[in-house]
This record gives C-alpha cells, structure tokens and sequence, in this order.
C-alpha cells in the first residue's frame, strides 16, 4: 500500500495509542509500505513549515516504507491520470497527485489517503 503524504504526517503526529494512528493502523494492517521519491520533499517541507527535524523524519520515514523512484513511466502516467482526473471535476487535483497514483499502480499497490481528491478511483482507500 502506497502511503499519501497526508497519511505519513498523521503517522508522525499521534502518539501509537491516538485514534487517529489506530484508524491508520487498521487501514495498514500487515501490508508491505511504498512513499513515492517525491514525497520525502513534501514530508520536508511539512517539516520546515512546523520546526520539525527533517533528517529524522525523512529517516523514520525510509524505515517505514519502500521508495518508489521516478521514472519515466511515471511521469507520462501520473500527467494523465492528473488530466483525467480534472476532467472528472477534481479541479484541485495536481500533478503530484498524479504521480503518487501512478506510482502506486505502477507496483500493483492501492494508496491510502485522506486527500479527496482521490475519491471514485477503485484502488484508492479514502480516510474520512
């Protein structure tokens, strides 16, 4: 399962006992873990914008999960995907969004997210 950034932050927020990890957890159960490369720049950003240690975190996160590279693959599919998707309306849908669903597709994985843009795609689990 390929983890949204908007996910990996919660997991790094809450303590393990928090409801808001265990809703995560439950999602997660046993699956093997994917990030794609781009979002260890969201996770960094996020932590700059919060005074968080970066290092540590992108290292935590490097534990956590597989690293899915970009390719060029990735690129094609993730810019149609984007496309697609705001032709369905998901006007706020961007192209990174586009590439964590083709990089998730890309090694057969779903992604885990509470982004609503992603509503409406099979292989998308949306957290409320």
């Amino acid at each position: 399962m390929l983890l949204d950034t908007s996910v990996v932050i919660e997991v790094l927020r809450h303590i393990k006992t928090s409801k808001e990890f265990k809703l995560i957890q439950r999602r997660i159960g046993e699956e093997e873990l994917y990030v794609f490369v781009v979002q260890l720049a969201e996770l960094s950003d996020w932590c700059f914008a919060n005074d968080v240690p970066v290092r540590e975190r992108v290292e935590e996160l490097k534990k956590l999960a597989n690293i899915i590279p970009l390719d060029e693959d990735i690129c094609l599919e993730g810019s149609r995907i984007k496309n697609e998707r705001r032709k369905k309306g998901f006007r706020s849908f961007g192209l990174v969004d586009g590439f964590l669903l083709a990089a998730a597709r890309s090694v057969g994985e779903r992604l885990l997210t509470f982004d609503r843009d992603f509503a409406e795609e099979q292989d998308c689990l949306v957290l409320p």
